[in-house]
């Protein structure tokens, strides 16, 4: 019999999963990018690749033992379990602002960033990250995830932490949360592409100094 992968990570968290609960502290805000990435996203928007759950971390190189359980969800649930859940690039070669943005957090090496577009009509149903083993021999309270939304929001897309909605994003907004205990999805319902680049790594000293000023980046 298969097991749940949902029930399994709900285990391993500290989140309360309460309906009754309202949150509203679970996004943390660490600043804006301010620049001009058109030119990365419309070459992106040209050769991003579907994504489902079980090549999601193909293209990360990290191999996915969970995708029996992770599948078992949908099926229980009455999804398609190969449905499309985001378009992905992971190759930044011919996007140099979005490859600055990934730079400027000063993160150990063997970052994991990827491109993550929601067309209409994608989902990303409930999860909790499982990175911890980004970094094996250290602590996983340093491994951070970043997101940076690439483009104003557009009625109709959002991401859920716990039970907080996070909507009305401005180009360049940069967030992050509690990977190891919060669970998140994110939809588009809307007309629009929703692009965000998702960042993973382990934080240096330089990153912590970095993330903690939340002010206004420029990328010249």
């Amino acid at each position: 019999m298969s097991i749940s992968n949902w029930e399994e990570a709900k285990k391993r968290s500290k989140y309360h999963f309460s309906t009754s609960i309202i949150d509203t502290t679970n996004i943390q805000s660490l600043g804006k990018f301010r620049g001009d990435w058109k030119k990365d996203l419309e070459f992106a928007l040209g050769c991003v690749e579907k994504i489902n759950w079980g090549n999601r971390r193909a293209a990360a190189d990290r191999p996915n033992n969970d995708i029996e359980s992770e599948e078992y969800d949908l099926i229980k649930a009455g999804a398609n379990p190969k449905m499309t859940i985001y378009r992905g690039l992971t190759d930044f070669s011919k996007c140099p602002t979005i490859q600055k943005m990934i730079d400027f957090f000063e993160l150990k090496k063997d970052v994991k960033a990827k491109l993550h577009i929601q067309f209409t009509g994608d989902v990303l149903n409930m999860l909790i990250d499982k990175l911890y083993d980004l970094n094996p021999f250290g602590s996983a309270n340093d491994v951070i995830r970043i997101m940076v939304m690439l483009e104003d929001w557009q009625p109709g897309q959002f991401i859920i932490y716990g039970n907080q909605t996070y909507t009305n994003w401005k180009a360049g907004d940069i967030h992050k949360f509690d990977w190891m205990n919060i669970p998140h999805a994110t939809a588009n319902a809307s007309l629009y592409p929703r692009p965000m680049l998702v960042i993973t790594g382990v934080m240096t000293l330089k990153t912590k100094e970095i993330i903690s000023t939340q002010l206004d980046h420029y990328l010249t």
